[in-house]
């Protein structure tokens, strides 16, 4: 199983369109139907998203000849968890929150 076919399971596990996964990544909708059919490679970047956002080894995604599908059982949307724990915080901690989000994203952009 390739890193396309693997992205899609993904989405599909996760019961999210292209639409909202791109939106999440920063890129166009169709931009990931590309890398989706495998006309686009990922980049690095991308890979590194994927992992983090869905809680999956990048040697996983990468390796075609690795089709243990067990992973997804542990595959966790980094959003969901994010914003569960997020809910739970007194409005003091999610003003901080919100201002540590702002911040990086100002560095993220400075570069």
């Amino acid at each position: 199983m390739n890193f396309s076919e693997k992205l899609k399971l993904i989405r599909k596990t996760n019961n999210i369109t292209q639409a909202q996964l791109a939106k999440t990544i920063g890129i166009s909708r169709s931009n990931l139907a590309n890398i989706e059919i495998g006309n686009v490679a990922p980049t690095p970047l991308f890979v590194n998203c994927i992992s983090l956002m869905y809680n999956i080894d990048k040697s996983w995604l990468l390796n075609d000849n690795n089709n243990d599908l067990s992973v997804l059982n542990e595959s966790t949307n980094m959003l969901s968890l994010i914003k569960e724990n997020y809910d739970q915080l007194e409005d003091k901690y999610k003003k901080f929150v919100e201002k540590q989000i702002i911040l990086l994203l100002e560095i993220q952009n400075s570069k």
